[in-house]
């Protein structure tokens, strides 16, 4: 058992049960420990034990689980009526679909079609589906078989080895049109899968000019000015001859790919291209959208002056609204603002930054109406507009309503039990899967009601997961619990730091989960890397012997508190900063730094990243959230983000 299932805990979570389920408590122990040992049983192929133990379980929620590691390795040796039988009895659950897979594998393998057909059953990988239309073919059933192979053949990439012997087949019968063999080739290109635009363009009937095509774009995505440097050039007269100097529709397109990959690389040097050419070739109004859209993006991910040139007059989106607004032209940035769609201007975001426009045009009035309509919608921007109101902020708490008459049938749901016998049974990796499989099929009440459970176990980054699947925001006792609040104030106290910025830390990074672990490798509640872990460790005096401690809350806490200190020290003391270094790194943040002292909310919008950005609104808005679950005064955004000063010469 992990940490979280110390004896304490448990008895927590005794007195949290009702009367009916507390009563059942002690038999449900035994059969745990009885669980235990099957499994062991089954892991050291000691059968004979095995199903001595499993006839002890009869109604164990889990005993299904462990029905499924049985015939799991041993589908050699049982029959398709045994695999039926135990799917139709568990159904609707994770592991039966898992089992279904290995089986169709199985079957697939020992090419006994009939039975796949029987036992396939949609959705599935695209392997399986590939194998669906061998077993198709196999039983007579050519016209559905080539009826579904347009669709397993129009995908840009590589396809399923599984789904050759179709494809050839297919083609024999002369269902490979030219027009088909183009899509695909077009959809690899657009992907930027170029070895398989190669070998399509050289399987057609023009394969000469469509190889030529397939080098074009290929040239123009790898080295950008090489080619565009070339034009506008006098077109050949060979009409069969590929050329970008012809003004078709396909040269067209590869050009515009050319300058947007050109102004990730220089937005200048693309943009210079752009007006040499723009009037050569008969482009779009769309495409001279992407085109102007791509360079003063590029330009305003780094800063540049330039960019709301590059934009011009075109509907440029968010960035060019962000360029405006880091150069504080505010007229530009209304103008880019209002040339949004509906629903992006209707945004919190957006609504702020028009009313901020509207602030620095002399617009008071204006202003104050604009930020007033978005008060009460408890995040960042709003939190910002009722700073600039000197309002209260809202936190709009709304409890889940459910009462102890509807949450204790849905406790005795198998499903409901299963879960929660994985959690206790600390398999986690197959309580993850349990509750992801729920989340797919249940309505939104009953997910409310399995946060109100998860909760009520200590499962709380499984509460916060189930409640965003429900899309249900407001029951901040759920959403933003106050645990390890000792170790928090204790931390807090050591660095001075806010204890509350540290919550929103550790609930942006991990929503509270002491042993997640990122595909980077960060651990634990304040997500460490382990070599952060353990420089930072050694500079306190506490060197880690083994990094399994990054996953203890109360080590996890410590040292990613006193990284936290050490990034705001050297990041200007100033929170925003310190936050974006500790998600994107120090030496990213010192490249992003202003010419000349800048308000932290412009500084902050104009983050490049997009989880970097992302991140520093949200850990800065829950900090405020966490003050008021604390029942701390909240300390408002303006008073946390002071001016970002500029970077040292």
């Amino acid at each position: 058992m992990n940490w979280i299932k110390t004896l304490p805990f448990c008895l927590l979570l005794l007195l949290c049960l009702p009367a009916s389920q507390l009563a059942a408590e002690p038999q449900l122990e035994k059969q745990r420990q009885t669980f235990q040992l099957a499994r062991k049983a089954l892991e050291t192929n000691q059968i004979n034990l095995y199903q001595q133990f499993y006839a002890r379980l009869d109604g164990y929620p889990l005993q299904g689980y462990l029905q499924y590691l049985y015939l799991r390795h041993r589908l050699n040796h049982v029959s398709a009526s045994t695999i039926s039988e135990f799917l139709q009895q568990q159904d609707n659950t994770f592991y039966a679909e898992r089992l279904r897979a290995a089986w169709l594998k199985r079957l697939a393998k020992q090419q006994r079609w009939e039975d796949y057909l029987q036992f396939y059953r949609e959705p599935q990988s695209a392997e399986r589906d590939c194998y669906r239309l061998q077993a198709l073919l196999a039983t007579g059933q050519q016209s559905k078989a080539f009826e579904l192979t347009p669709a397993m053949w129009l995908v840009p990439h590589s396809q399923d080895k599984a789904c050759d012997p179709v494809f050839k087949r297919w083609q024999q019968a002369g269902l490979l049109t030219e027009d088909l063999r183009q899509q695909r080739m077009m959809l690899a290109l657009r992907d930027k899968q170029f070895s398989i635009a190669s070998y399509l363009a050289r399987s057609g009937p023009r394969a000469t000019q469509d190889l030529a095509w397939v080098e074009r774009w290929q040239s123009i995505h790898s080295n950008p000015a090489s080619l565009l440097r070339q034009l506008p050039a006098q077109s050949p007269a060979d009409s069969g001859r590929v050329t970008l100097a012809r003004d078709e529709a396909l040269s067209r397109e590869i050009l515009v790919h050319g300058f947007k990959r050109l102004a990730r690389r220089s937005p200048k040097d693309a943009y210079s291209y752009w007006l040499k050419l723009r009037d050569h070739y008969q482009f779009s109004e769309q495409d001279r959208i992407e085109v102007r859209r791509a360079i003063g993006t590029w330009a305003a991910l780094n800063r540049d002056e330039m960019a709301l040139i590059y934009f011009g007059n075109i509907p440029g989106g968010e960035w060019q609204a962000r360029a405006a607004i880091w150069q504080q032209d505010w007229r530009a940035a209304q103008k880019a603002i209002k040339q949004m769609n509906i629903d992006e201007q209707g945004s919190t975001r957006w609504q702020y930054w028009l009313g901020r426009s509207q602030a620095g045009l002399g617009q008071q009035t204006a202003a104050e109406q604009t930020f007033a309509g978005i008060l009460g919608q408890r995040d960042f921007y709003s939190f910002l507009a009722s700073d600039a109101l000197g309002r209260p902020y809202a936190m709009n708490h709304r409890p889940i309503s459910t009462s102890d008459a509807q949450l204790e049938p849905f406790r005795q749901q198998l499903p409901v039990q299963r879960l929660r016998e994985f959690y206790l049974q600390d398999m986690m990796l197959e309580a993850r899967r349990e509750a992801y499989y729920q989340s797919q099929y249940r309505s939104d009440a009953e997910l409310q009601m399995l946060a109100e459970l998860t909760h009520q176990w200590g499962w709380h980054h499984q509460t916060i997961a189930l409640l965003g699947k429900a899309q249900y925001w407001d029951a901040l006792d759920l959403r933003f619990p106050v645990i390890f609040d000792t170790d928090m104030r204790k931390a807090g106290q050591t660095h001075g730091l806010n204890p509350s910025w540290l919550m929103a830390i550790a609930r942006q990074e991990s929503a509270f989960n002491p042993t997640a672990r990122s595909h980077a490798g960060a651990m634990g509640l304040m997500q460490l890397m382990p070599a952060t872990g353990r420089q930072i460790s050694k500079l306190i005096n506490r060197p880690l012997k083994q990094l399994d401690e990054l996953y203890h809350p109360e080590r996890n806490i410590e040292l990613g508190s006193a990284y936290l200190k050490r990034m705001l020290d050297e990041n200007q003391h100033n929170p925003v900063l310190a936050t974006a270094a500790y998600n994107a790194g120090p030496h990213r943040v010192r490249k992003w730094l202003p010419s000349e002292p800048l308000d932290a909310a412009i500084w902050a919008e104009n983050i490049p990243y997009n989880e970097t950005r992302h991140y520093v609104q949200t850990v800065m808005s829950y900090a405020a959230i966490f003050d008021s679950q604390r029942n701390q005064p909240v300390k408002p955004l303006s008073e946390r983000m002071p001016a970002v000063e500029p970077k040292k010469p």
